[in-house]
């Protein structure tokens, strides 16, 4: 039986999503193709239907997880006009701080497994990170690019790394402290850009 190319597509996304929900949750080495296809509700010969390696599928995963965060920066960028940036610090410090791993921001949990990937793989992601920068650094304070692009890319190794270090703490007091601080630096750091 054939499927309309639609079909096809849905299938891919909904696997890459799942995929992005395992490798996060276990990590690369944690997880193989049984399981990524188990995640989808799909069988392993369904999974190389789209993907010829567990790898293949990491990249797709890795980049649509920034995908999605450029996609959401953009739309609090429309809704909240200037106050996107402390509502987006707000909801990563909170909400993809103490969420259940697997969904988990991909800039905060598959970075790590990103720098031991392929090269293909790390271009692919840095691609997609440039442009997160760049929808960061188009609604910063700032005289020049260069100087909003600096605090853009600021701005997401505070949170990124943030989350990581109150994630590793067992105590959510801990996490609680760090998220405190980071929006206090954060706001600290846009205030001076500002003036």
């Amino acid at each position: 039986m054939r499927y309309a190319p639609e079909h096809k597509d849905a299938a891919r996304a909904k696997l890459v999503d799942a995929a992005g929900r395992g490798f996060r949750r276990l990590g690369f080495g944690g997880i193989g193709v049984d399981g990524l296809a188990k995640e989808a509700g799909m069988t392993s010969g369904a999974f190389y239907g789209h993907f010829g390696s567990k790898a293949e599928a990491f990249e797709a995963a890795a980049v649509a997880g920034l995908v999605e965060l450029r996609a959401a920066i953009a739309g609090l960028q429309e809704r909240e006009g200037e106050r996107w940036l402390a509502t987006f610090v707000d909801f990563y410090l909170s909400t993809k701080r103490t969420c259940e791993l697997g969904e988990s921001c991909a800039l905060q949990s598959l970075t790590p497994e990103v720098a031991r990937a392929a090269p293909a793989t790390r271009a692919a992601y840095e691609a997609e990170l440039l442009r997160i920068v760049d929808a960061v650094a188009g609604g910063v304070p700032g005289a020049s690019l260069e100087a909003r692009r600096k605090l853009a890319w600021s701005i997401l190794a505070m949170l990124a790394g943030g989350v990581t270090l109150a994630r590793a703490s067992d105590d959510p007091k801990v996490g609680g402290k760090i998220a405190a601080g980071l929006k206090a630096s954060i706001a600290t750091l846009a205030d001076s850009a500002g003036r």
